[in-house]
């Protein structure tokens, strides 16, 4: 796998390959679609909140003593 690096305009969604990449119209490829940040409209979600989640699997023990535990299997 190698990487090449290109800037292009979003239009309706799509985003065409520059000719010198014509090899890679027919590919498969792994995209990474990089924008400045004033472009992304910012996120106003709920924070997440998990007071209300009994969780069963740790209740009890040493949280400590278990993460030494584990770093000592390494």
């Amino acid at each position: 796998m190698y990487a090449i690096e290109f800037e292009a305009d979003i239009k309706k969604g799509l985003v065409r390959i520059p000719k010198e990449y014509s090899q890679l119209s027919d590919g498969h490829a792994r995209v990474i679609v990089m924008v400045r940040d004033e472009v992304v409209p910012s996120s106003k979600e709920a924070p997440l909140d998990f007071s209300d989640i009994d969780i069963d699997a740790f209740k009890g023990k040493d949280a400590v003593a278990i993460q030494r535990e584990m770093r000592d299997e390494w």
